[in-house]
């Protein structure tokens, strides 16, 4: 036999194993069922290539595989887009390939699963191609063209792809003795498989509808050919049964059969003839290992001897069949007693009831589904029975008879209604045969979409929870805010340590009776409650496990369940991060999901109005729908996700005051973020409890004091202050700028400076002269404007000798980003040859809306209402007038300054002043106090001291160094009142050049040692607790000892701070001079 040279290319295709014992023949089209996930992880390698398709698009949609890490699929490579290409160019002689023709790849055989006498050595892939995707929104049904063989050629490719050699055009010489060879061998086998099928019908209608089995012989029976097939034992042959399974358990055999008898009737050519061979392996009942061998049978001549070897076993396999056949029923009928009939038919029935034992409940439903022939194996082009359940309801009467018993978070009583509802459009289950058919379709559709006892985490169990790559993921992800990861790592200890107690704790009964070792669906069934390691096959509905797997994931199903009971009582945190814009407060959520490994949800609260937008509508409205917490759910794939509530504080209602018609959404929070009631949250569309303990909800806000005080009792408050410049220079460096590097299109893959180098001087100018926030949005504009200049300039180098330059320095900031802002500096504008301009003028300190601080300049002027002929008598006190719109607890502060400036002359307090000349001068003077950039509203207590220092300095023409920088309030008495914001003051002060002193109230000590240790944590050292302790004891004294705050924040900032408990405090500071107050007297007024 020869045989001419064939057409043959070697290319490189993606490749794709199966986890089934199928075996894909060229020229057939196969139906194959994937899960959701891996049906999408192989349809994700042609995304850039089907991004039209929107079935693909939709399913694609439900996974985000962009951000997943580890094992997540990768594109095709370039070779295999080409492979692909030329493979339709030597199949269809065309160049042109449309989007479905792209999804063509190799199908490797799945060895392991298939079960061969000998071991087989598979070098020979199937190539397919998917023509067609069916959702049936449990699993995705893919249509498989196979296409060719594709031997496989060893060479190092890319992970998933593999060089085939494809072969074309094959043409046969001695083909009329090949076919007829063939045909010959076929005819036989038809003739037996017909003759099979008949006897065995005859066999199942004689023993089923004509005649009964007889255990007695009457002598017409006995005198009754075997030929007539009454009492015929075949259908107790087990061969028998699983022949004709196979060969009539469905319309599609049939449908198949009939056409591979007309092909062999036809002319055959030798293309017909190749298809022909595999055509009827696949079609005949051959075992798999067998299609596994032809598959393999890559030589022409070697697959035709063995397609003729494989029909002569099966045909001696019938006619063994029918011989073994006969002599069973020729004793059964002609030689055996009634005895032994009796005992054949007992030990059939124990062997049946044995065997049904052993089967688990999947295998069963399998089993009718794909081989009884009263249930035929359903396809997308069958009629469906009229008894069988519509279409538009199969996935609910699927979820309400298999899913909805084991769901343990459910209720009964609510696991009633539902089944209730769902009889209700059953009964009518036409749209015109029930008026609330699509409302209740609807709502079932919703319950069924909630995904109830899915609980993802990066983790298996509780136990396996990695505290330190959990801590890693949160500095990698966030610089600073340790406050905040301290109080996430504690809640993961927590779940770690109960997890752990219940593995350590004697294994206890489970709560629900014991299941029956036939009852496997069961079995995977509660298997769905468990923990799904994220990024992995969310099913398992594959293919039937081993039954020691089966058993050992029962076992571990059982500990993590007691685990994850066990951690329910462990309230998941309900968090509010309190700060102003900019901060991170967001992206710190999506870092804590990250770090858990949960599906990540955000809510905007921002101007919700109608409390039906967080509990949902009621059923009885047009258009009702699920609130907002059940749709995160929804959308989340699970009930452990982490919910971002942001913008809680914009909420409309609370305090409001106003007449609300939409219930109060405020109110409606409650429920929510209550760790105690938030188990039995009830939607008002579901009308049943759901539980949200193990929903993490994390909440933002910029005013906290904008909320309701029962709805801001249940949050857990931590506090986001303002990053200084220091901390906004790492945040640029470590994370703005790389990402804006990466975003403006430069080639980055090694080092980020080659393109874009930015100094530390240049960063912090940027910082300091160019932005005004709390946060580092603004800041991250400026960095991309820069990065989109030096894409500018890297595109013009690039053709062109000139060499570009990535260095940004302070001189190139005014061509990139123009001119910096205005920084007016009212406490250094004056000329020193002006000996008096610093009279009155003095440094205060504010904290911004922003979350920002800054220096603020009271400046005084005082007039002598004497001069210009005004008796020294005629004084009727000292006059106010204050500008620069202050509200009114900054007037309130001015006013007490400058009593308590009055009492001070009045009790002539004031040592070495005359105090008939002050107390006439004060008498006879109009002070006007201005606080510029009137264009701002100013208020809060924290100037008295300011205003107060500053009327001082005018009655005693004293002028205040420009030095000094000061926040306090003050009282009748001439106490200072601890104020808030130090920390953001304190920067304000800082990136005042002028001001290198600070004057704090003696009581806000304490807030400093907490920021001193703070600070310290967030550059990474480990600050000694017994230090903090001393520094807090030692701050109970009236004189402190201990000094490391002032130094530290005197090396880091430049700013030497003191403390004022007293108004005198502040004027000795200030003047440097302890004469200022009569000692005596003052003890006495200031500590009675």
């Amino acid at each position: 036999m020869s045989y001419r040279k064939s057409t043959k290319k070697q290319l490189v295709l993606p490749t794709y194993k199966l986890d089934s014992n199928l075996v894909l023949l060229p020229g057939i089209m196969y139906n194959v069922t994937f899960s959701r996930f891996k049906a999408a992880a192989l349809l994700y390698r042609f995304k850039d290539l089907v991004s039209k398709v929107s079935i693909i698009n939709n399913l694609l949609n439900e996974y985000d595989f962009d951000t997943a890490e580890g094992e997540s699929p990768t594109m095709i490579s370039r070779d295999a887009i080409e492979g692909i290409t030329d493979f339709f160019k030597g199949e269809h002689k065309q160049e042109d390939v449309d989007e479905f023709e792209w999804l063509t790849l190799a199908i490797i055989p799945n060895t392991d699963k298939i079960k061969s006498p000998t071991k087989i050595d598979n070098n020979v892939y199937t190539v397919v191609r998917i023509v067609g995707i069916v959702d049936d929104t449990t699993n995705i049904k893919l249509t498989l063209q196979a296409l060719a063989r594709g031997v496989v050629v060893p060479k190092d490719t890319k992970t998933n792809e593999s060089l085939v050699e494809v072969d074309w055009n094959t043409s046969v010489y001695d083909l009329s003795k090949l076919v007829k060879s063939l045909k010959g061998n076929a005819s036989v086998l038809f003739k037996s498989i017909d003759k099979f099928l008949s006897e065995y019908r005859q066999a199942l209608n004689n023993g089923t509808t004509t005649q009964k089995l007889s255990l007695t012989k009457s002598d017409k029976d006995k005198n009754s050919p075997i030929t007539d097939k009454q009492n015929d034992l075949l259908t107790l042959n087990p061969l028998a049964n699983a022949l004709y399974l196979q060969l009539a358990g469905s319309k599609d055999f049939s449908k198949a059969f009939i056409s591979l008898q007309k092909l062999y009737g036809t002319e055959i050519d030798s293309k017909t003839y190749l298809r022909l061979i595999d055509l009827t392996c696949a079609i005949l009942p051959f075992p798999n290992y067998e299609r596994l061998n032809l598959l393999n049978k890559h030589k022409l001549g070697e697959r035709a001897i063995e397609i003729n070897n494989m029909i002569a076993r099966l045909t001696k396999v019938f006619d063994e069949l029918r011989a073994n056949n006969s002599f069973v029923n020729h004793w059964f009928h002609n030689e055996a007693t009634n005895i032994q009939k009796a005992n054949v038919v007992s030990n059939e029935l124990k062997s049946i009831r044995i065997l049904l034992e052993g089967m688990t409940k999947s295998n069963k439903e399998n089993g009718r589904k794909a081989n009884s022939p009263a249930v035929p194996k359903r396809h997308p082009d069958e009629d469906f029975d009229e008894e069988e359940d519509d279409d538009e309801l199969k996935a609910i009467t699927n979820f309400i008879k298999n899913k909805l018993p084991h769901i343990t978070t459910i209720a009964p009583d609510s696991k009633r209604l539902l089944v209730k509802d769902f009889k209700r459009i059953k009964a009518g289950n036409t749209p015109g045969g029930n008026s609330d058919f699509h409302v209740i379709r609807n709502y079932l559709e919703i319950v069924m979409d909630i995904p109830w006892d899915k609980y993802v985490s990066k983790f298996k169990s509780n136990r396996d929870i990695d505290i330190k790559a959990a801590k890693k993921q949160l500095d990698d992800d966030h610089y600073g805010l340790e406050h905040v990861k301290k109080r996430l790592i504690q809640y993961l200890v927590v779940l770690k340590l109960l997890g752990m107690n219940t593995k350590q704790s004697p294994a206890a009964p489970p709560a629900t009776p014991a299941l029956p070792p036939t009852s496997s669906n069961s079995n995977e069934s509660m298997l769905q409650g468990n923990i799904v390691i994220a990024n992995n096959d969310e099913t398992y509905h594959v293919r039937q496990q081993a039954k020691s797997q089966v058993k050992q994931s029962m076992t571990e199903s059982r500990l993590d369940q007691e685990s994850l009971e066990v951690s329910k009582h462990n309230k998941s945190p309900i968090i509010m991060l309190a700060g102003p814009p900019g901060t991170g407060k967001t992206s710190l959520a999506k870092s804590i999901a990250t770090s858990l490994g949960r599906n990540f949800q955000r809510i905007s609260l921002g101007g919700i109005k109608d409390e039906s937008e967080i509990r949902g509508h009621r059923r009885t409205y047009v258009g009702a729908m699920p609130g907002l917490i059940i749709q995160a759910l929804r959308k989340a794939r699970s009930m452990n996700p982490v919910i971002l509530l942001d913008e809680i504080d914009k909420v409309i209602g609370g305090n409001s005051g106003l007449n609300r018609f939409n219930g109060d959404p405020s109110a409606a929070l409650l429920e929510v973020l209550d760790p105690e009631q938030n188990n039995t949250f009830i939607d008002h569309y579901l009308g049943f409890p759901v539980d949200l303990s193990q929903v993490i909800f994390i909440c933002t806000a910029n005013e906290p004091h904008n909320m309701t005080k029962p709805l801001l009792d249940r949050l857990e408050m931590i506090e986001i202050g303002a990053y200084d410049y220091n901390e906004k220079y790492i945040i640029g460096k470590k994370y703005l700028l790389p990402r804006q590097v990466k975003r403006n299109g430069f080639p980055v893959k090694e080092s980020m400076e080659e393109f874009v180098n930015i100094s530390e001087t240049t960063m912090k100018k940027i910082i300091i002269d160019y932005t005004r926030e709390s946060g580092v949005r603004n800041f991250e504009r400026k960095l991309g404007t820069i990065c989109r200049f030096k894409a500018v300039e890297y595109c013009e180098c690039l053709n062109s000798d000139t060499t570009y330059n990535p260095v940004v320095d302070e001189q190139d900031l005014a061509i990139y980003l123009g001119v910096p802002y205005n920084m007016p500096n009212y406490s250094s504008a004056e000329g020193t040859t002006i000996g008096n301009s610093r009279v009155g003028v003095v440094n205060g300190l504010s904290y911004n809306s922003d979350g920002s601080g800054s220096v603020l300049v009271f400046e005084s002027i005082g007039f002598d209402r004497r001069v210009g002929g005004g008796s020294s008598s005629s004084g009727s006190g000292a006059t106010l007038n204050m500008t620069g719109r202050l509200g009114e607890v900054l007037l309130e502060s001015g006013k007490i300054g400058l009593v308590f400036i009055k009492s001070m002359i009045y009790k002539n307090l004031l040592k070495g002043q005359d105090q008939k000349t002050l107390l006439d001068k004060f008498n006879n003077l109009d002070i006007h106090i201005h606080v510029p950039m009137g264009s701002i509203s100013k208020d809060g207590p924290s100037a008295g001291i300011t205003m107060a220092l500053s009327f001082l300095s005018v009655l005693l023409n004293k002028p205040v160094p420009s030095e000094f920088a000061m926040t306090g309030e003050i009282t009748l008495r001439g106490l200072v009142l601890p104020i808030g914001g130090v920390k953001e003051k304190l920067m304000g002060a800082h990136l005042n050049p002028s001001v290198t002193k600070m004057i704090v109230p003696r009581a806000n000590r304490k807030d400093l040692i907490e920021e001193y240790s703070r600070s310290i944590e967030e550059v990474g050292e480990v600050i000694d607790q017994n230090l903090i302790n001393d520094l807090l004891k030692d701050n109970e004294e009236h004189e402190f000892k201990m000094n490391q705050v002032e130094k530290f924040y005197l090396n880091k900032y430049g700013i030497q701070l003191f403390y004022a408990h007293e108004f005198y405090d502040v004027m000795k500071i200030v003047w440097n001079d302890s004469d200022l107050l009569k000692q005596a007297t003052r003890v006495v007024e200031y500590h009675i």
